[in-house]
């Protein structure tokens, strides 16, 4: 958000980012096979400024909007792992082979 606060004209004095998720993760636990997933995911921003609300509210938008993370998560995207070991390719395992 820092970034682009000048952009607004906007003055932070302090600023945090508070997140919060719930997910279902059965699996890690060994119950089903079913993979870990976020179900919900809560970012509250506060924020210390003299700006005008209705500035802050434009930067915090356009500051989500920059987020890399959060526009993954709103349209997924392949996830692809890949591993050396001992600098040679890894094969992986599916964790249900074990």
């Amino acid at each position: 958000m820092a970034r682009f606060a000048p952009l607004y004209d906007v003055p932070i004095l302090d600023a945090a980012a508070d997140v919060r998720a719930t997910f279902f993760n059965t699996e890690k636990y060994d119950v089903d096979a079913e993979a870990p997933y976020f179900e919900h995911i809560e970012i509250r921003l506060n924020i210390d400024s003299t700006a005008p609300p209705q500035r802050v509210s434009r930067l915090a938008r356009h500051a989500e909007r920059a987020c890399h993370a959060a526009q993954s998560l709103r349209k997924p995207i392949p996830v692809i792992l890949q591993a050396t070991l001992n600098g040679s390719e890894l094969q992986l395992v599916l964790l249900r082979d074990r």
